[in-house]
């Protein structure tokens, strides 16, 4: 099986392994902030030569199937008596749901029903049709250019690997649970039920291979207050059972075996950033307001899953600038119905009273994301029948999406995002679906608010070039810097041979964002900025001098980046924009940037770089 982690562990504490020199670096991504040090324990995989294969014979092909139904069936309910151990004061108590995700997704109809299509079809015994089941759909999910969607195929991985072990007659658990203390967790990757598993007190972090900042890894590791560095690509092959580590989960850095200067060095950062953190959140209690007084920003955060609130309200958002529905459509038999959705939208809502709330309609498309949701096999997803194109497409879909935001509107201040909107026929055709569908709950005398702003997602260029005619049309735009950026210097950010070029500080990125704010400005309506860019402390004093009225991030970046705006003077952002906009190149702004931010802010940028 391709990517597959058993739950073989070694034994801590033996002598550093003599594959790795003193201070051996590794860079990846943090995703949770904070150092850890401590002694390796991988977790190590099983690799696809240890996955049997043989032909079945016809007569052999139905107990096989049986055989594999009775593997899942047991998967689920290991998964439930998991999940029956995490107590509401577990600090996983408020992210159980992703077990339940998991158990769903064992019958989820690709892994399910393909599966024993492999079985049957192709007379293959039930390890090997398992394994090629997993195999087509990491390789599908591989063409979405999303992030956080490629991050729920490995959810599908996680599951397929458990039914997988029990085929196998190998444990469904690791030892996990069972780590000596000072343990730092190194595997290739970890489920949501092996980090369920753990003992906070026995464990000092996570290093891991695979996943991103939206992985449940990563949010989980968030919940513990966990360091952790993921993407780390080959860290369970080059760390050993029994190195000491040091992993910085604010700058992805891993460093095997330091010798004792480095280890005091990392120490001494540790109890540095420990105190820098709490003075952080002071912060993130406080407005956003500039050092001179004279501006302010509304500072919210981007969501993907109900149970981030209280994250994001811990760090101090002011709203939610972004939340991203996609997830009510994954993991499921089928589609979410309208009341499902409307009560993932009024908890959404009523939690952040009265701040307000942007609801982003679906943005999915490509290959086959969800039951219920199929589209023809496109070259290029990422300019195809995706975001709004597919939703006006499939109005069945869209319609009872915006019935449930519209009911769910009464409980907060809610505003609607239109995703990728390319032309004014488009933005034409989805108002006037959603004005259908007020008639609709009118004559059903069901309850929304009239007054819930409409705004769209500026991302692809064309919708800069005609700003001027979608602010008319508009309450407010909201910046897409992530696909703009990707789309305006023709970059696919995951290509490893041009993701070089993706950069936030082109010259080009920052005319396209400027002329958004200046019909913003014009027209007099709010413009935001949702993309990632919005979090990272380096853009902000740009961001300022070019005016935005929001900036929606990662709820982890929030205190920072308030303590950032605080300390700053609105005539500093207005001569640091002066000078990057008389610069050629992005390389000579981001020397700009960090010379003057490194000068200004010598202990904050450099301790929670992230």
């Amino acid at each position: 099986m391709k990517n597959s982690i058993t739950s073989k562990t070694g034994t801590p504490g033996s002598a550093p392994s003599a594959n790795n020199s003193i201070n051996t670096l590794m860079k990846g991504i943090g995703v949770s902030g904070g150092v850890g040090i401590g002694q390796v324990v991988v977790i190590e995989r099983l690799t696809e030569e240890i996955c049997p294969r043989w032909v079945l014979k016809p007569h052999e092909i139905q107990a096989e199937v049986v055989r594999f139904e009775s593997a899942v069936r047991t998967a689920a309910d290991h998964l439930k008596d998991i999940k029956s151990r995490i107590g509401p004061h577990h600090p996983l108590g408020d992210h159980a749901y992703i077990l339940d995700t998991h158990i769903l997704l064992l019958e989820d109809r690709m892994f399910f029903e393909g599966t024993k299509h492999a079985i049957s079809s192709e007379q293959q015994n039930a390890e090997w049709a398992v394994s090629e089941t997993i195999a087509k759909i990491m390789s599908a999910f591989d063409t979405i250019e999303d992030d956080y969607l490629k991050e729920r195929a490995r959810d599908i991985h996680f599951v397929g690997e458990r039914v997988l072990r029990i085929l196998m007659g190998i444990s469904p658990e690791s030892k996990i649970h069972q780590l000596p203390p000072n343990s730092v967790i190194v595997a290739h990757d970890l489920s949501p039920a092996d980090t369920a598993q753990i003992k906070r007190e026995s464990v000092f972090g996570f290093a891991i291979d695979m996943g991103g900042k939206t992985s449940h890894t990563a949010i989980i590791a968030r919940s513990l207050k966990l360091p952790a560095v993921t993407g780390l690509e080959n860290i369970s092959q080059t760390a050993q059972t029994g190195d000491t580590v040091i992993i910085d989960g604010s700058t992805g850095v891993v460093i095997i075996n330091p010798d004792p200067e480095m280890l005091l060095r990392y120490r001494q950062r540790q109890e540095l950033y420990s105190k820098y953190q709490q003075s952080l959140m002071t912060y993130g209690r406080l407005p956003a307001v500039t050092r001179d007084g004279s501006r302010s920003v509304r500072i919210s955060a981007n969501i993907e899953l109900v149970d981030e609130i209280e994250i994001a309200l811990n760090h101090g958002s002011e709203g939610i600038g972004l939340f991203r529905t996609e997830y009510l459509f994954l993991g499921r038999r089928d589609l979410p119905s309208e009341d499902q959705q409307f009560e993932a939208y009024r908890q959404v809502l009523s939690h952040n009273r009265p701040n307000p709330v942007t609801i982003r309609t679906l943005d999915v498309g490509g290959d086959k994301l969800a039951a219920g949701i199929t589209v023809s096999q496109e070259s290029n997803p990422a300019l195809g029948l995706r975001a709004i194109r597919l939703c006006l497409e499939r109005r069945d879909i869209f319609k009872t999406q915006l019935r449930a935001i519209l009911r769910a509107s009464v409980h907060g201040d809610c505003r609607l995002l239109i995703p990728m909107i390319s032309c004014l026929t488009e933005l034409h055709m989805s108002k006037a679906i959603l004005e259908d569908v007020k008639a609709e709950l009118v004559s059903e005398g069901q309850e929304f608010s009239r007054r819930m702003k409409l705004g769209i997602l500026v991302e692809v260029p064309a919708a800069v070039a005609i700003a001027d005619l979608l602010a008319r049309e508009v309450d407010f735009f909201s910046i897409g810097t992530n696909d703009l950026i990707q789309y305006a210097l023709a970059i696919d950010r995951v290509n490893e041979h041009v993701s070089y070029l993706y950069d936030t500080l082109h010259p080009a990125v920052l005319r396209l964002i400027r002329q958004i704010v200046s019909v913003g400005q014009a027209t007099g309506i709010e413009v935001a900025m949702c993309g990632e860019m919005a979090g990272d402390p380096l853009n902000i004093p740009i961001l300022m001098g070019l005016g935005l009225d929001e900036l929606s991030m990662n709820a982890l970046s929030i205190p920072i980046v308030k303590k950032f705006i605080r300390l700053i003077s609105m005539d500093e952002c207005r001569e640091l924009t002066q000078k990057a906009f008389q610069m050629q190149e992005a390389q000579e702004i981001h020397c700009l940037l960090e010379g003057w931010i490194r000068e200004r802010f010598p202990n904050d940028y450099f301790v929670d770089q992230t």
